[in-house]
């Protein structure tokens, strides 16, 4: 009787999209990583070089360096 009408669109669930969006970025960053000449290793010592360097620098802005042990905290939970 209505065969020309247009069923409802499906509308995709919003975390459906973002987890798209997530393996798309996820896949693009590897193939550059992986096509790229920079050993892993290499990548990864910058990339805890800066982070270092981001955490000295806001220690050192407040007046204080903050050094954390292995030893110091709650290494191992609080139980």
């Amino acid at each position: 009787m209505f065969d020309n009408e247009i069923p409802p669109a499906q509308v995709q669930h919003p975390l459906e999209v973002l987890t798209e969006i997530e393996r798309s970025a996820a896949m693009d960053q590897e193939l550059l990583l992986r096509d790229g000449g920079t050993p892993w290793s290499d990548l990864l010592a910058e990339y805890v070089d800066a982070l270092n360097a981001l955490a000295t620098d806001g220690t050192v802005e407040n007046g204080f360096i903050a050094t954390y042990g292995l030893d110091e905290g709650h290494a191992g939970g609080c139980g």
